[in-house]
């Protein structure tokens, strides 16, 4: 599989810290959620998936080739 490109990405959970913090949820075990996601869809977890936070934001952004098999494509 090629690697992705920058336009290749997409949003696939976007949270507040301050939500994540209220909820015990970290940045860690949302990304290995998404990893295992990954792996369980035979793609290269550290290829497929990115944790971005800026501005108090969390997001994971996913490749469009894991987000293409999530919705079955």
């Amino acid at each position: 599989m090629p690697a992705v490109q920058d336009d290749e990405w997409t949003i696939a959970e976007s949270y507040t810290r301050k939500e994540m913090d209220e909820n015990g949820v970290t940045s860690e075990w949302l990304m290995g959620k998404w990893l295992n996601v990954a792996e369980d869809m035979a793609l290269i977890p550290e290829n497929n998936v990115r944790l971005a936070e800026e501005n108090g934001v969390v997001r994971i952004e996913v490749s469009v080739y894991l987000m293409e098999c999530m919705r079955g494509f």
